[in-house]
């Protein structure tokens, strides 16, 4: 049985202390006080000359930012016109430190990792807008080339640690960056803050689904952290929503269309689980309609893919995340407390997943999350999960 893990962040900063948050402890500011806008400040301990930070991932270790090649100093920093906005304050521009792995970065970027995002009939004018703004705000190039290293990490096994610790420290610098040019979200760098708010809430999603654990306490963690994040970025520009979705951005944003209505073992499989949920005498209203939500969300992401596997509407990537980022707080405070309802609806988006394996972020995700849901319920559940059962098959032990 699998067993809720009880690890600490010991060195996490003080803002998430307080809060009562999981903090990633990167330097100078974590994810969560990034995202959040909030003052990000450490304890003072001693650190060597060439000390490390846990990365955001999790995943190998990001140099102090003091100590990263080409890092961010004032006197680097130069100020240029930005003809396409007229009056608008310039964006800094970081001196910049390139080699050939960078590269190889950004081919990956623009050929591969941005294309997937889009829908076929826009990729052109994806690359075109999403260059626009790398090549304008360093912090925004940084990022990308940290996600397109991150995609490569998986995509290449055997240089793995190479483009691995290559994308932890273009994460960290990214921040650094950030950070020094935005100390608030104003009217002026909304555009830019939330594209890069963006790529990085992605990067950490992705990341929690390329690399899933056994463990169900460990993989729902990272999943409701990087469902947080996202939700965190949505927070932060909700007052410039309408300008974000009339911007030059709008090509960036996903239109889900017209959902097809279909008839299939797992619709009516959804069907009949919101139908339970709904009768329960057990669940409080309350419950009932926060699962339910989830549901007829879940059911409106799968309408959205054509059966033979493709989509007519939304890419691989988006398709994955849709659901996870269009549910309500209610029903991620419910995962979070490992309610049995809430991971059965889980175990039905492993359905989803699996759809989604060719995906380099998803793989075997599917498989994982069903297998740890059906050890972590028991037998008592058992007959929950028995259509996930039926259309993901089991780990290969």
């Amino acid at each position: 049985m699998i067993r809720r893990s009880h690890k600490k962040s010991r060195q996490g900063c003080t803002e998430c202390k307080r809060s009562h948050k999981k903090c990633d402890e990167t330097h100078p500011s974590c994810v969560n006080c990034t995202v959040s806008k909030k003052q990000c400040s450490y304890v003072q301990t001693s650190r060597s000359p060439n000390s490390i930070s846990q990365s955001p991932s999790g995943q190998g270790f990001t140099l102090a930012s003091d100590d990263l090649a080409g890092s961010t100093d004032q006197s680097l920093i130069s100020h240029t016109t930005n003809p396409s906005q007229p009056g608008t304050p310039t964006p800094p521009r970081a001196e910049p430190y390139v080699n050939i792995l960078h590269l190889e970065l950004f081919q990956n970027l623009i050929s591969a990792n941005i294309p997937e995002f889009a829908d076929q009939s826009a990729k052109d004018e994806w690359v075109a807008t999403t260059n626009r703004y790398t090549f304008t705000y360093p912090y925004i190039m940084y990022e990308s080339l940290a996600m397109s290293a991150f995609q490569l990490s998986i995509m290449n096994p055997s240089k793995s640690a190479i483009y691995l610790a290559e994308s932890t420290a273009l994460q960290a610098h990214a921040l650094s960056i950030f950070n020094a040019s935005c100390p608030t979200v104003t009217s002026e760098n909304i555009l830019s803050a939330f594209l890069f708010s963006a790529i990085l809430g992605l990067h950490f999603f992705c990341d929690t689904f390329s690399t899933p654990s056994p463990d169900l306490n460990s993989f729902l963690d990272r999943l409701v952290q990087s469902i947080r994040l996202l939700k965190g970025i949505r927070a932060m520009t909700s007052g410039s929503w309408d300008y974000i979705r009339t911007s030059d951005l709008k090509v960036l944003l996903a239109d889900e269309g017209q959902a097809l209505e279909r008839d299939d073992q797992v619709t009516r499989a959804f069907d009949n689980l919101q139908s339970t949920f709904a009768e329960s005498h057990i669940l409080s209203a309350f419950e009932a309609k926060v699962y339910g939500e989830a549901i007829t969300t879940l059911i409106k992401v799968y309408n959205s893919q054509l059966p033979d596997g493709t989509s007519k509407v939304l890419p691989d990537a988006r398709i994955v995340m849709s659901w996870p980022i269009n549910l309500s707080t209610e029903f991620t405070e419910l995962l979070d407390q490992r309610k049995p309802e809430a991971l059965v609806v889980m175990a039905y988006f492993s359905i989803l997943l699996h759809c989604r394996r060719a995906f380099w972020a998803v793989g075997e995700a599917g498989r994982f999350l069903l297998a740890a849901i059906e050890e972590y319920l028991g037998e008592e559940w058992a007959g929950w999960l028995a259509v996930p059962k039926e259309i993901v098959p089991p780990l290969d032990l």
